[in-house]
């Protein structure tokens, strides 16, 4: 059995793929996330799938309410429509149409990702077979610990995250040596619990934010 998990770095994607406990990175630029969706048993990955025509998607705001007082951690992704016009307009019109279809202003960080986050939608069309599951980093860790952690950009977050991982992947410390060398430890580090997450869901002990199996879209923890 394989499970992969994809965070988004700086120059694109990292993909950490797990089988037998052994960790093989793959990097590609942003256009190429649907290289990353086939080969494993279930993909996790760390950007939302399933859009809103318009308000926020419920599983953005459970995802805040597991984290307490870290959510923040937790970007509220913007309608369809919003991110398609974030893509070639100024951010007076972006803001305009947010507060039109959600009754509210969206962040910069959610406009930030319209691109990553419109291509592995569009990925996903076109590879309707791939069994692709939503991520999210920070509340996959706060499962783990049984608390949310320092700030992933802290000394004290990394060994907090690494301690969490070797829970599951024992040469997780190993597996970092191998991380292309222009990815920061925090995205590596991401991915490998994106693919935790992922391995719970093909294992059938994952939970999801929200519990229901309709096909609306979700957080896998």
């Amino acid at each position: 059995m394989s499970v992969t998990g994809i965070d988004g770095y700086r120059s694109g994607w990292i993909a950490a793929h797990v089988s037998s406990g052994q960790v093989n990175w793959t990097a590609v630029p942003v256009p190429d996330v649907a290289e990353l969706l086939d080969g494993a048993d279930v993909v996790g990955i760390d950007m939302p799938i399933g859009l809103a025509d318009s308000g926020w998607r419920e599983c953005d705001t459970l995802a805040k309410r597991e984290l307490g007082s870290a959510a923040s951690r937790v970007f509220m992704t913007p309608p369809r429509r919003v991110l398609e016009l974030g893509m070639r307009a100024p951010n007076a019109s972006v803001q305009e149409l947010s507060r039109e279809l959600t009754g509210q202003g969206t962040s910069r960080q959610a406009m930030a990702l319209a691109e990553r986050i419109l291509t592995l939608d569009s990925a996903l069309a076109d590879h309707p077979e791939a069994a692709v599951v939503e991520v999210h980093p920070e509340v996959s860790f706060k499962e783990i610990a049984g608390r949310a952690l320092s700030s992933k950009k802290s000394a004290r977050g990394v060994g907090e995250r690494l301690a969490a991982l070797r829970t599951w992947l024992p040469q997780v410390d190993s597996a970092l040596s191998d991380v292309p060398v222009d990815v920061p430890v925090d995205d590596a580090l991401d991915a490998l619990v994106c693919a935790w997450s992922a391995d719970r869901w093909r294992s059938g002990s994952a939970r999801t934010l929200p519990t229901r199996p309709d096909g609306s879209p979700c957080i896998v923890i």
